[in-house]
């Protein structure tokens, strides 16, 4: 008799992430809230001292800011976050008694991988839309001699609001395979964060490096988005959000096969242990 199919165990696999992370968990303690609180945070704390030094005496120019640079914060600070918990969660799958309980529940690891990303990513999603709507909707009311030509319906916030949670979306795909790839919780948070804050900014210092930051995948996604960046869209704004979600889909189908090609190896390597025992 045949197990579950995939479609099952992708199901099965969410419903046990959304278990596992109920109450008092570290998702909903501290990442969630940090989601929300940090691009809050900075944003509204910036735009406070410049709306202030905006109406200070003798101030007889003002530099406003465009819908195009309103929620940089929340494309830059949450949906690292989301992308960190996501490796976070999925790395630690593989510690202790965990790595046998998941082979044991879920045969087919992708599926749980996929699970995780679905979970990650739609709380990602759904969290950068109401962020992008408190912050287009407030900035501008707030603190109109800086915001006030931001707009949530014109064609940058409307572009915003469809891209900004697609890139949050698929970067839990990226977070997810870089946790499936890098076992170690810490380990996998330390690569994702050199990689989007370090390696992909820098790259450019290299020989060729601007050719080659040209296929960086976080910021393609950044400027694809409709941020205004000094980087330009290697493939046009539509094209370089999907080279990043595929780059994103690429990776993960990558890191999944390692992984059963990993316990593959891992399965024959305790056979043959098994066997030269009873000898």
């Amino acid at each position: 008799m045949s197990g579950p199919g995939p479609a099952t165990l992708i199901r099965r696999g969410v419903a046990a992430e959304w278990t596992r992370t109920a109450g008092r968990s570290f998702l909903w303690t501290v990442a969630v809230p940090v989601t929300f609180a940090l691009p809050l945070i900075v944003t509204f704390a910036i735009a406070a001292v410049a709306e202030r030094l905006a109406t200070l005496p003798g101030q007889s120019y003002v530099a406003t800011v465009s819908t195009t640079n309103s929620v940089y914060w929340v494309i830059t600070l949450s949906v690292s976050v989301m992308t960190v918990t996501a490796a976070y969660a999925h790395a630690t799958q593989w510690r202790g008694q965990t790595s046998d309980l998941n082979i044991f529940l879920f045969p087919r690891s992708w599926t749980v991988a996929l699970a995780r990303w679905i979970y990650y990513g739609a709380i990602a999603a759904v969290s950068t839309t109401v962020l992008l709507i408190v912050v287009m909707v407030t900035l501008p009311h707030q603190f109109p001699q800086i915001y006030g030509a931001v707009d949530i319906t014109d064609s940058a916030g409307v572009r915003f609001l469809w891209t900004v949670p697609s890139y949050a979306f698929a970067a839990c795909g990226v977070g997810v395979a870089v946790g499936s790839l890098i076992r170690t919780p810490s380990a996998a948070v330390a690569v994702l964060l050199f990689w989007v804050y370090v390696a992909e900014i820098s790259i450019n210092l290299l020989p060729h490096g601007s050719a080659l930051q040209a296929y960086a995948p976080f910021l393609n996604a950044v400027a694809a988005t409709g941020q205004e960046v000094a980087f330009l869209p290697r493939f046009g704004r539509n094209g370089s959000l999907l080279y990043f979600i595929l780059v994103a889909a690429g990776f993960f189908i990558t890191t999944a096969v390692l992984a059963i090609l990993f316990r593959r190896i891992s399965e024959r390597r305790r056979t043959t242990l098994a066997k030269s025992g009873t000898l």
